[in-house]
């Protein structure tokens, strides 16, 4: 009974022209951990890749931290939001670009649920769990290496310790190769990682890990984002820790 009416409700709000999904993990032991991270490894900054409309910069906030927030999101409409969203919020700033491996521009597929804007094509499985992934539009925008932009965006706010979030539909592993530059700030690593690809051409949530562990980034927590109908996990919330000289050994 319970599965109908979670059915049906979401085909009404469907023909309102929206969709339900979980922006972030609902289990309550994720925030606990990430609060225990930013405070065991000083970050006072925290780099939101793929902010969308501010969700994840609202969460830092609610759960207590009071550092700095550098959020970036390329797509246009929901740019407009994060912009009034953190408007009165004088350490949180926002960037309209998209973090990549190059310096480059390049077409974004832009979904009706916009927290899906990829980079890449979503695929067939994914597109029959969520229905709003059949329609997009196409926006042209910025592609920029963060390791480019991190003294003028970042470190010209005088922040130390950084946390890098990525949230970028399945590109998260080539952001991170653009970081490698301003790696030796960035104390923590949180990101979305897809244990059963919903874009084509995704690259395997394993390489995605041995690309983070090789630099130094060993897993603190896991958190299932979400599971289709065997119950099987699609993505997990990862946050990582970087473990060397003093960070061996938090505070």
């Amino acid at each position: 009974m319970l599965k109908q009416v979670k059915f049906w409700a979401r085909r009404l709000i469907n023909f309102l022209g929206f969709d339900l999904i979980r922006l972030k993990s609902s289990n309550a032991e994720f925030p606990r951990l990430l609060l225990n991270v930013l405070d065991a490894y000083d970050i006072d900054c925290v780099i939101d890749v793929g902010a969308n409309a501010g969700q994840y910069g609202r969460f830092l906030r609610e759960i207590g931290f009071e550092g700095h927030i550098v959020s970036f999101e390329p797509v246009s409409t929901v740019f407009t939001v994060l912009e009034q969203q953190s408007a009165a919020d004088e350490k949180w700033s926002c960037h309209k670009l998209a973090l990549g491996d190059r310096n480059e521009t390049k077409t974004i597929n832009v979904y009706k649920s916009t927290v899906f804007s990829s980079f890449l094509n979503a695929n067939d499985y994914s597109k029959k769990i969520w229905e709003s992934l059949q329609d997009l539009t196409l926006e042209t925008v910025r592609v920029v290496r963060l390791e480019d932009v991190f003294q003028e965006l970042v470190g010209s706010l005088g922040c130390r310790n950084c946390m890098l979030k990525l949230d970028t539909q399945g590109y998260d592993k080539l952001a991170f190769e653009g970081a490698k530059g301003c790696l030796g700030r960035v104390r923590a690593l949180q990101s979305e990682l897809s244990l059963i690809p919903v874009y084509d051409g995704m690259i395997e949530v394993y390489e995605v890990l041995k690309e983070y562990n090789g630099s130094g980034f060993f897993i603190s927590g896991m958190y299932p984002i979400n599971r289709d109908e065997s119950l099987a996990v699609i993505e997990y919330d990862c946050v990582m820790v970087k473990r060397e000289s003093q960070a061996e050994q938090p505070r």
